[in-house]
């Protein structure tokens, strides 16, 4: 693993390899019309990955939906601190060119997999053998990276995987996928050529960024006048204060004091007093620090900072994978919450994202219900959990019965509720018998 984590250290443009380069001149093509024979590669841990480490980089590159937490410098570090415990596996969808057997593989897509003896969805732990896109902790988009011109055939190739491969799971579960997009049409339309039965065990909607012509525009549109004016009161009142200014890690910037100055900021935050700060595990800690450096070295960190007289008040760190971004971590200083500096930052990435027209979008990240990111994002991602039968008894019968126990875990909820919930009509009585 520790080779692996050495050759992620090295920017990606200097290790594109001669198979890379040459997907680039047949690019868009069917995988037929080019001449490529597509085939699985399973790898029961991550040392096989090394193989791969530039063509990853590649397809990462040219992914038909980029998922920056798939790419190589994000996912490989994570696999020792989040792996323990669990079976991680990866099933890679490679093209060879039959004209020229000596040819390098390329890489058409990457699925990374984990094995479980029990299926956790819908709140139980069903005992039936599942495999699932992993999702470590820091893991908030679990789309699959399917190389552009071949993204139907890679897909096909991983579900014949599925039905032919002996790796004795009943259930397929695509965690945390967009439920709109490429990808999700490639699925369904999988589903539908394969008849497959299929059962979205989770949807939910997250806060969503999409430019508008500008970013007042985007203000307006998304943010009420009332708002818009206590905000500007609030960042006025915060500037009586002392120097006030919005700061940015620029190319060649220190990006170890900026790493730091997050993670200090964060563990003084409510997140450090529950806990929940990355300064709080260290193995937490570490893995930010290496995928920011990673980060930085490929120009794809972008981290900001709302200072008052040189202090830090307000930090928050996202990732690009062009043209898409995702939206990482936000912290703030409490002794300023009235002044709402985390939200005075978001103003300033709404701003500022205004100003990169090679960024179309971006992902929030965030729980379906913080308040706070939904009041200022007006856009929404649908996200998915669905799940599927690879062929194997009792997959498909499992599979079958997921609504009624879906139906019974939501009615068991209720009357959970309701049990804790005095009798309205009787608070009524009583109130009135008592006068």
């Amino acid at each position: 693993m520790k080779a692996i984590a050495q050759i992620i250290r090295e920017p990606a443009a200097v290790r594109v390899s001669s198979a890379a380069r040459r997907t680039e001149s047949i690019g868009g093509l069917p995988a037929a019309a080019a001449g490529l024979e597509i085939s699985a590669v399973f790898l029961e841990d991550g040392r096989g990955l090394l193989e791969y480490a530039a063509q990853w980089d590649d397809l990462a590159a040219n992914a038909i939906e980029p998922n920056v937490f798939y790419e190589p410098w994000m996912l490989i570090p994570a696999i020792e601190p989040y792996s323990v415990g669990r079976k991680i596996a990866f099933v890679l969808i490679v093209g060879t060119d039959r004209s020229r057997p000596h040819s390098d593989a390329v890489l058409c897509g990457m699925f990374p997999l984990e094995i479980s003896n029990r299926y956790k969805g819908l709140d139980k732990n069903i005992p039936i053998r599942t495999l699932s896109l992993w999702k470590h902790k820091y893991c908030y988009m679990c789309t699959p990276l399917l190389r552009r011109g071949y993204a139907e055939e890679a897909l096909s190739a991983f579900f014949d995987w599925l039905a032919s491969f002996d790796h004795g799971c009943a259930l397929m579960e695509f965690r945390a996928v967009p439920g709109e997009g490429p990808f999700h049409n490639l699925l369904v339309d999988q589903f539908n050529q394969r008849g497959s039965l299929s059962f979205i065990s989770e949807s939910f909607t997250r806060a969503f960024f999409r430019p508008a012509s500008d970013a007042d525009e985007y203000l307006k549109a998304s943010i009420g006048g009332p708002s818009r004016k206590e905000f500007r009161r609030q960042q006025n009142r915060l500037g009586e204060r002392g120097n006030l200014e919005f700061a940015s890690l620029e190319y060649g910037g220190d990006v170890n004091a900026w790493i730091d100055e997050f993670l200090q900021l964060e563990a003084i935050s409510w997140k450090g007093q529950e806990g929940r700060a990355l300064i709080s595990r260290p193995e937490d800690r570490a893995y930010f620090e290496e995928i920011a450096v990673q980060a930085f070295r490929r120009g794809k960190l972008m981290m900001s900072a709302l200072r008052l007289d040189g202090r830090a008040i307000a930090h928050k760190c996202n990732f690009l994978s062009k043209p898409g971004s995702f939206a990482f971590k936000i912290a703030y200083d409490d002794e300023f919450a009235r002044y709402s500096p985390g939200v005075l930052l978001e103003l300033e990435n709404i701003r500022r994202l205004h100003l990169m027209p090679d960024i179309e979008w971006m992902n929030s990240c965030a729980n379906p219900r913080n308040a706070m990111i939904n009041r200022l994002w007006s856009d929404r991602l649908v996200i998915r959990d669905v799940v599927i039968g690879t062929s194997r008894a009792p997959g498909d019968f499992v599979l079958s019965a997921m609504p009624m126990l879906k139906w019974l875990n939501r009615a068991l909820f209720r009357r959970k509720i309701d049990s804790k919930i005095p009798d309205a009509r009787h608070a009524v009585v009583h109130k009135v018998t008592s006068i």
